[in-house]
């Protein structure tokens, strides 16, 4: 594999190992989602295999992962605002959001 490659692997597999993290997810949970073995998904955060199409397309449409941060480390929704979004959701949505973040503060504190 060349350098720029394997450079590319392991930016994406960091990216990877972090948002699973952030959503309080296994390597385990993940590896089942994806159809591959716990210790082949060990390699994607590790950089030593590189992510295919369908794979960061199962990443998106399970948990929300966007591929182009996955691949670029640019975060397209850099724009969320927190305020405008509670004033314009109904009650279910906002406290779908709420039970959301307080989950990861918790699974933070926790850490």
């Amino acid at each position: 594999m060349d350098d720029y490659r394997k450079e590319a692997n392991m930016q994406v597999g960091k990216r990877l190992r972090e948002a699973r993290s952030n959503l309080g997810r296994t390597q385990a949970e993940i590896a089942v989602s994806l159809g591959v073995s716990e210790e082949h998904y060990r390699k994607y955060e590790s950089g030593a295999t590189g992510l295919s199409a369908d794979k960061l397309l199962i990443l998106y449409h399970e948990y929300g992962i966007d591929p182009t941060y996955l691949i670029t480390g640019a975060c397209l929704r850099n724009d969320f605002d927190v305020d405008n979004y509670i004033a314009n959701c109904n009650k279910e949505q906002k406290d779908i959001f709420m039970d959301r973040v307080f989950a990861y503060m918790l699974r933070m504190i926790k850490k």
